[in-house]
């Protein structure tokens, strides 16, 4: 039976990123995934020439991971745009984990410029969705790229308060917030 090297790099990514959201980046060697992925520093090696490249492609399976969030939850309801929205911030267990290694990414992101560049294309996406979601909801449209920025740095910014603060921050007040992020960032777009 022939190995889907893809999936085994999904793989090696994810126990990557349960790592980092548990323990932060810096337990995120060689060989300690390769312990949690139950295998050999060589098994890791031999997917990735180092961990700079298992670092670029694990952030990149977690932006991924993001928009197919967003994607799933458009599909499901375009019109349920706080349901969107849901998904860009930790309110559940495997957001909370997201967000967790995020974080983590973003510190590294501030000395590291190749992860800054995909960090800054992950959010221009992020604000690309938003701007969708905005445009449905906005009658004029005339600044959906400034609300979009608006909206994506409210939501980010009561995301990592969400994320230290989780026991205040129940579904009903984060879909509260998101409500009121949302009518904030419509009057910014002109409707």
């Amino acid at each position: 039976m022939a190995i889907d090297h893809e999936s085994r790099r999904r793989d090696i990514a994810w126990i990557t990123i349960d790592l980092i959201a548990r323990e932060g980046l810096e337990a995120a060697t060689i060989r300690r995934i390769a312990a949690e992925a139950a295998c050999s520093t060589t098994a890791i090696t031999h997917y990735f020439v180092d961990k700079q490249e298992l670092l670029i492609w694990t952030f990149q399976v977690l932006s991924a991971e993001g928009e197919r969030q967003i994607e799933d939850a458009l599909q499901r309801d375009p019109t349920n745009t706080i349901g969107a929205l849901l998904t860009m911030v930790p309110w559940c267990a495997a957001n909370i984990r997201r967000w967790k290694a995020y974080l983590a990414f973003w510190d590294e992101a501030a000395r590291n410029a190749e992860l800054a560049s995909l960090l800054a294309h992950s959010t221009r996406i992020g604000t690309g969705y938003l701007q969708r979601l905005l445009q449905a909801q906005t009658a004029s449209k005339t600044d959906l790229d400034r609300a979009g920025q608006l909206l994506n740095a409210i939501i980010q910014g009561r995301a990592l308060q969400m994320l230290v603060d989780q026991r205040n921050w129940n579904e009903g007040r984060i879909r509260d917030v998101l409500e009121e992020a949302l009518a904030v960032a419509r009057l910014a777009a002109g409707g």
